[in-house]
């Protein structure tokens, strides 16, 4: 068992475990992981506004193993195309409210491991991995800013997702993307009267977004 207490430890403490160079999964692993990854799943729709979206188990199965992998081989320094599309393959599935939230509950991780990756090897082929990565999730990437337009669309026509999202931007202070003339009515009606203590800076660089 390599991913099932993987995940159980990213969720709950955030220290993980792995092994040192990448593997195939057995087959109970995954069964137990997509069991775990469910009921996360669950547990997480309570702190999301109204319906959220259902679980998507292919989705959530793909991006679990690609954080999981992607981990592994940022300690490897030696990579190749071979091994990058082997173990973080694309997904290649439709790109939907349930799937962007399936993603999401493994993918909010890598952020951080982006910015880490950033900061000892900016030219390395992983970072590059990642940041189109960033791009084609953008729901769990707030702050990162390149952004792909159906993807961020799809994000926009779930309610529960949009008010999410929008308290992401808000939460990261992300200015690129609250400047967006399709976002920034959602982020300043999110504010409300409380701009001046959520977002300090909101009105002085609203100024300049249109």
């Amino acid at each position: 068992m390599l991913l099932t207490p993987f995940l159980r430890d990213l969720v709950s403490t955030g220290a993980v475990t792995l092994t040192s160079q990448p593997s195939a999964f057995e087959a109970d692993d995954l069964h137990a992981a997509d069991t775990l990854l469910a009921d996360y799943h669950a547990e997480d729709a309570l702190e999301l506004p109204g319906t959220v979206p259902a679980f998507a188990a292919p989705a959530a199965h793909w991006a679990a193993q690609y954080v999981y992998h992607t981990l592994q081989l940022a300690l490897v320094r030696e990579l190749d195309e071979d091994m990058m599309q082997q173990y973080l393959p694309a997904y290649t599935g439709d790109v939907t409210p349930e799937t962007i939230y399936s993603v999401d509950l493994t993918f909010r991780y890598l952020p951080d491991l982006l910015r880490l990756a950033k900061g000892l090897a900016p030219g390395d082929a992983l970072v590059a991995q990642l940041q189109d990565i960033a791009r084609q999730w953008p729901f769990s990437f707030v702050g990162h800013p390149e952004v792909d337009a159906a993807a961020e669309a799809a994000v926009l026509s779930h309610p529960a997702l949009q008010l999410a999202y929008v308290d992401r931007i808000i939460r990261q202070q992300d200015q690129q993307r609250a400047r967006q003339p399709h976002l920034l009515p959602l982020v300043r009606a999110a504010l409300g009267g409380h701009a001046a203590t959520l977002w300090p800076d909101f009105h002085d660089f609203i100024l300049f977004a249109v």
